[in-house]
């Protein structure tokens, strides 16, 4: 446990670190938005990854995805706009197509078609989700990103170590072993304090801005189980090894994936 909270501070620091960069000295979040999208990437490589443990793939899918993500990203990026996801979610199924046309003659329909579906899927799980935190970014600022960042990650952090000292009942056991209602319970109410606490980067009063919290935190234990349940398919424990007790980049990134789009409903009615 004492690793995860040095590791944990110093991913804190980071996130600190693109904010001062961004708030202080370049006046608009660009430095934040290149960090998502980097994440994005990474995130898209381990989803093709877990995936190709259970569906036959050929070297290369992941290119096309990344590709397919740069060319819709690139251009909103530089014209400092967000990335509507309903372009990217285009892009998933033309890319998946092109994919699927390349491969079906060398390969049967049968092969050829999974290859084709994680591709797509892989790039809404990570690319077109992500998009609602960008249009946060650009919207609400970096201030009101973070404060959802932090609503959700509340929510995880509650349940852990909540889960760890008071956790008796498993809340799915066959999904994620180490979940508990107890954890799961104070970790929403814990979103919800967070969220009351930063209010004015959200919405509303305190009050109002602890219920939003509440459903954000909801949101991103979902997005929890969804990548836990990902990884359970898969048979791996951890998306990746890429960041010290805490795994790759869909292991920090899942609740938030669940949680952005709640969050953009709730924060602007749409």
């Amino acid at each position: 446990m004492g690793r995860r909270i040095f590791f944990g501070l110093l991913l804190i620091g980071a996130l600190v670190a693109l904010y001062l960069l961004d708030a202080k000295v370049i006046g608009k979040p660009v430095a934040t938005r290149i960090a998502l999208w980097l994440l994005a990437l990474a995130g898209l490589y381990e989803t093709i990854k877990l995936g190709a443990r259970r569906v036959e793939c050929n070297p290369g899918l992941f290119l096309y995805g990344a590709v397919a993500l740069v060319a819709v990203v690139t251009p909103y990026v530089v014209m400092a706009v967000p990335v509507p996801a309903t372009l990217l979610a285009l892009a998933a199924v033309l890319t998946a197509g092109i994919r699927l046309l390349g491969m079906a003659p060398l390969r049967s329909a049968a092969a050829a078609f999974p290859e084709a579906l994680l591709l797509a899927c892989a790039i809404l799980y990570t690319g077109g989700l992500l998009s609602f935190l960008d249009r946060i970014l650009l919207t609400g600022g970096v201030d009101t990103a973070l404060a959802v960042v932090a609503v959700s990650k509340a929510s995880d952090i509650g349940g852990y170590f909540a889960g760890s000292l008071l956790g008796r009942k498993r809340i799915a056991p066959a999904v994620s072993p180490k979940k508990t209602w107890e954890g799961t319970i104070i970790g929403l109410l814990l979103s919800a304090g967070v969220a009351g606490l930063l209010h004015e980067n959200l919405v509303g009063t305190p009050a109002f801005a602890a219920a939003i919290g509440f459903l954000i935190g909801l949101a991103s234990f979902l997005g929890d189980l969804i990548e836990s349940g990902l990884k359970r398919w898969a048979g791996a424990k951890d998306s990746a090894a890429l960041l010290p007790e805490f795994g790759g980049a869909l292991d920090l990134l899942d609740g938030i994936l669940v949680a952005a789009p709640v969050a953009v409903i709730c924060l602007y009615g749409n």
